[in-house]
């Protein structure tokens, strides 16, 4: 059955994963609205079929239903927003900000509704300040103030309204010197409730307009008009971390405190805090910040600042189309939802979790590395994407949607429209990139078996050896630890598992220590550190400190998670380099083509005759030939390495080191950089395949490239790939415990 995606319906589940007998939400819009029917399908296999992989998929009889599908708007940027009771008599505001970029749209920084009367400021495409007042629907007031203020630089502004008067004025202080513009607005009651908001020029319903790139401090509240030198005077006091007179004060918000939740509190006597929509970047440099503090845990006033950004999405809200019962017996795999109407197809993969254990081994699906790759966007903008996967490359319905809707967020991969790096990505969005692929392969990067599509060839693997398998995710590890691993013999990655917090690190190391055994098919695993945080459900942080390939870089001061306040960066950079977990540590990458192994002595050490049909011999390869094309060995690849961490027993069955000249060495093996010779390849940028027992009677065999999953999903009679995977898999089943050799220290 073929269920490819056309995207005219496109869509998001409530989560990635349930268990049997639970109800996934569905979220979903179509180009036109239109009734569609809801299928649900277990995966069984993508199989090679005319240049192609065809997805082979089993229906799942009684899960089904039909539902009304129609477009969705999607609330796209991030802003802060506060509920004041009434303001009497008109209101100061003060805070400090910082503009990072500016559109010709508008670009709005503050506003604040009395009633149905909204006073705001905004920057026009120029740096101009726009002063504004809007009363219902009516006609919009505004005026354009005769000067600018200058990208990346902090600035004061104070906004005052004097309802007597009906002036809305405004204050800038930047550096010594002091501006003023002012703006008559027409006689007018202004009188209600009042809300705040800031990074946007509406308040209501109407989020749309949070459009706001740049930095806020230290915003504060007075009832009425005052002179500017008290204004001034107090936004300054604010900012230094004490609190004004707090006679006609009705909030000051600190952003130095609560950095970790969605809550920005108000210190002042009357209680209102205020919220933050859609994940503005927390934990960075305020105006204070002076280089000598590197983590806001310790310096908290130097990162009293928020990052706010028109193109941040925390959630889509679509309301839920449709709920969809999952049968109660339902095996643990990976399904999914067809859902086919008029408009079109959409296709959404979930995971099903067995209600307990059934089987001795785990597929540990990397959900992290998944989310920070959602929406990527690499082949729509990226860095000559085509000189990287050596031929011209074609935009599938995927890409294409991608690209006409900028409103469904960014990957961890991406810059925002101000340049800064993408911290944060959420599930609650359509995540397009999360989809199998149906597309001829031509070479490592043109075949796009890439996470989740090369993942699903692992388990067409496992599903065409009968090996029975429970799924486990990376959010399982992060949230129960080891015991979420501790009822398997044997655990299996995917591909690529690249991204990992403390949590599921810890849970790995400590199913290995209790005797547990690792197959990790994958390469530049373990790499980068990522955070959660409860108060955002299906969102991971990350921030790309000081090394490490990155497409871009964490500003200085800004290497420390806001979730949870650790470190960021490399695990190697942790003082966990990936060769400690599992034996090898990424090495580099190249996307030309792949290439196969070539047999070690190692190879033919006792100890590992169980991975091999016949006596291995030292110089014959492994794995010439694969769907991600040319070997077994390529796209992103690992090595061992002693110093950082390869056990001294471990043995390195195979190296792929005769590799072409696309590959490149990692940036952190890189102290000093020096000319080289076309062809004199680093002898650090190699692709290891390792294998070792551990003290406690389990065993780790590592093969250290993104590509063994392409080679392995080939079903061609004489794969040995497949055949060591197998045997692999087979022994490391097998109660019999692996010995350590003899005088290896535990």
């Amino acid at each position: 059955m073929k269920l490819s995606p056309d995207f005219g319906i496109v869509g998001y589940t409530g989560r990635w994963q349930y268990r049997p007998g639970e109800a996934v939400t569905l979220h979903l819009s179509a180009d036109e609205p239109c009734e569609a029917a809801v299928r649900l399908h277990r995966f069984r296999r993508m199989a090679p079929a005319d240049g192609a992989l065809d997805i082979e998929c089993d229906p799942v009889e009684g899960a089904g239903l039909t539902c009304r599908v129609a477009p969705q708007q999607t609330v796209i940027g991030s802003w802060f927003e506060a509920k004041l009771g009434a303001l009497d008599g008109g209101f100061t505001l003060g805070l400090l900000a910082m503009p990072t970029a500016l559109s010709a749209g508008g670009n709005g920084l503050a506003a604040v509704a009395i009633g149905d009367v909204v006073l705001s400021l905004a920057l026009d495409g120029a740096g101009h300040p726009v002063l504004a007042a809007q009363a219902g629907e009516g006609d919009l007031i505004g005026g354009t103030a005769p000067f600018r203020l200058t990208l990346a630089r902090w600035v004061e502004l104070v906004l005052g309204f004097d309802p007597a008067r009906q002036v809305l004025r405004l204050i800038v202080r930047e550096g010594d010197e002091v501006r003023s513009f002012a703006l008559a607005l027409p006689s007018r009651a202004a009188d209600g409730p009042a809300t705040l908001r800031l990074a946007a020029t509406r308040v209501g319903a109407d989020a749309r307009h949070a459009s706001f790139d740049g930095r806020i401090e230290a915003p504060i509240l007075w009832r009425g008009d005052m002179t500017d030198d008290r204004a001034l005077a107090g936004l300054a006091t604010h900012a230094g971390g004490d609190l004004p007179n707090p006679a006609d004060l009705v909030a000051a918000w600190d952003f130095s405190r609560a950095i970790e939740s969605a809550v920005a509190p108000d210190v002042g006597p009357h209680g209102r805090d205020g919220r933050l929509f859609n994940l503005p970047t927390r934990a960075v440099k305020g105006s204070r910040w002076s280089g000598g503090e590197q983590s806001w845990r310790h310096a908290p006033r130097d990162y009293a600042a928020i990052h706010f950004h028109r193109d941040d999405l925390l959630d889509a809200g679509w309301p839920v189309a449709a709920r969809l019962e999952l049968p109660a017996e339902l095996r643990s795999g990976v399904y999914l939802i067809e859902i086919a109407g008029a408009a079109g197809r959409e296709t959404l993969p979930i995971l099903v979790r067995p209600k307990a254990p059934r089987a001795p081994l785990a597929f540990l699906a990397s959900t992290f590395t998944w989310l920070a790759y959602t929406n990527d966007r690499c082949l729509l903008h990226g860095a000559n994407p085509e000189m990287f996967a050596n031929r011209l490359l074609v935009l599938t319905a995927g890409d294409c949607k991608l690209a006409a809707h900028p409103e469904y967020g960014l990957s961890l991969y991406d810059t925002h429209a101000d340049g800064s790096g993408v911290s944060y990505a959420s599930r609650r969005r359509p995540c397009l990139t999360l989809r199998h692929v149906q597309r001829a392969w031509q070479g490592a990067l043109g075949s796009s078996l890439w996470n989740f599509s090369a993942d699903l060839l692992i388990l067409s693997w496992l599903e065409r050896e009968g090996i029975a398998f429970d799924i486990v995710t990376d959010d399982d590890l992060d949230r129960d630890g080891a015991d979420a691993l501790a009822p398997y013999r044997c655990v299996m990655t995917g591909s690529h598992p690249e991204y990992h917090t403390a949590r599921s690190h810890d849970a790995v190391g400590g199913f290995l220590k209790a005797g547990g055994r690792l197959i990790y098919l994958g390469g530049n695993g373990f790499y980068w550190r990522v955070s959660t945080h409860g108060d955002y459900p299906e969102t991971i942080e990350l921030r790309r400190a000081e090394d490490g390939n990155r497409s871009w870089a964490s500003e200085p001061g800004e290497y420390y998670h806001a979730f949870d306040g650790a470190y960021g960066g490399l695990w190697r950079r942790n003082g966990r380099a990936p060769q400690t977990l599992v034996g090898v540590g990424y090495s580099g990458q190249g996307f030309y083509r792949c290439h196969p192994y070539r047999l070690l002595p190692g190879a033919s050490d006792p100890r590992a005759a169980f991975l091999f049909g016949k006596a291995p011999r030292a110089g014959s390869p492994l794995g010439a030939f694969g769907l991600s094309g040319g070997g077994a060995a390529g796209i992103e690849i690992d090595r061992a390495d002693p110093a950082l961490g390869t056990p001294a027993h471990a043995l390195v069955l195979a190296t792929s080191d005769r590799l072409d000249d696309s590959y490149i060495l990692a940036n952190e093996e890189v102290l000093v950089n020096r000319p080289t010779v076309t062809g004199n390849m680093s002898p650090l940028l190699r692709c290891d395949l390792v294998f070792y027992e551990t003290p406690a009677g389990g065993a780790v065999l590592s093969t250290g490239s993104v590509a063994w999953a392409g080679t392995l999903g080939d079903p061609r009679p004489d794969n040995d790939v497949a055949d060591l995977t197998l045997r692999a898999v087979e022994r490391f089943l097998d109660p019999a415990p692996f010995t350590v050799p003899p005088g290896v220290s535990a």
